[in-house]
């Protein structure tokens, strides 16, 4: 398996797979994730998931997600993926066309 390309689709890749693996989030969790949901902090992220399969209560739950000391960082990965998208509010983890134009809605899980 080679490395993820860097083009948007792959910055998008890595923030998914880098948050994904940091916070130990389900792929319906993943792609539900909205800037909302997100708060930067000095020491990472805290990620709110309102909805999960093991929340029958829906209460939601808030995750950490540290800052990386490797090029694998999961925080830095989510900043590129956001700054380059141009993405400053509603879901996080959205289509890239062939263009490079990203799409409105939210990846299906």
């Amino acid at each position: 398996m080679g490395a993820l390309p860097d083009d948007l689709a792959g910055k998008r890749d890595r923030a998914l797979l880098l948050i994904g693996w940091a916070g130990a989030f389900r792929r319906s969790e993943l792609v539900a994730l909205t800037v909302e949901d997100l708060v930067e902090t000095t020491e990472g992220l805290v990620v709110i998931v309102r909805r999960s399969k093991t929340d029958q209560e829906g209460a939601g739950r808030k995750v950490g997600v540290p800052h990386g000391s490797t090029s694998l960082c999961p925080v830095t990965a989510f900043q590129s993926w956001l700054s380059l998208a141009h993405i400053t509010s509603g879901p996080v983890f959205r289509k890239v066309d062939r263009h490079g134009h990203v799409g409105p809605r939210a990846l299906s899980a």
